[in-house]
């Protein structure tokens, strides 16, 4: 009987503990850094170059990745997290370009996945509507009294200071 239950012990551990390990051991290469399963770089180019979302996606691909898809609150929350640490003074606050698009009233990530336009990490009224206005892309803003990030929907003529890549 205590075999058993060392056992069902030992079972539970692996189902709950190998997710975590598999997180830990995503390995990613330069310029990315692992955040928490995903690789990841953010680019800041103030005062420099202002970006825009085709430019931010051209340098994101010049480098084997791509604009982030931020489709989970996790994945979020990690990058909050990782731009904090990474960015410095006002670099923390500015709007990053993220892989979303908005055209004829579909948006869609990079990757081609649908965007849950329902998802509370855009900000409210957000994203606007593309149907009448052609093509709109996504942005990551710190908003509100406690700095949350939220995707905004913008139009395509908007350069931003900088952009996330993942891989």
């Amino acid at each position: 009987m205590a075999t058993l239950r060392v056992m069902a012990l030992m079972v539970v551990l692996v189902v709950v503990a190998l997710p975590t390990v598999l997180a830990l051991s995503v390995s990613c290469t330069a310029p990315f850094k692992a955040v928490d399963k995903w690789c990841v770089v953010a680019n800041i180019s103030v005062p420099d170059v202002a970006h825009t979302w085709l430019g931010a996606r051209s340098a994101c691909q010049s480098i084997k990745g791509d604009l982030i898809v931020l489709d989970e609150h996790e994945k979020m929350r990690a990058v909050t997290a990782h731009l904090k640490t990474e960015l410095s003074g006002d670099e923390t606050s500015f709007p990053l370009w993220v892989g979303g698009r908005g055209d004829s009233g579909q948006w869609r990530w990079v990757d081609g996945s649908l965007m849950n336009l329902q998802s509370h990490l855009w900000i409210p009224d957000s994203p606007y509507e593309t149907s009448n206005k052609g093509v709109s892309y996504a942005k990551v803003i710190q908003a509100g009294q406690w700095k949350r990030r939220y995707m905004e929907s913008t139009p395509p003529e908007s350069n931003l200071p900088g952009y996330i890549c993942e891989k």
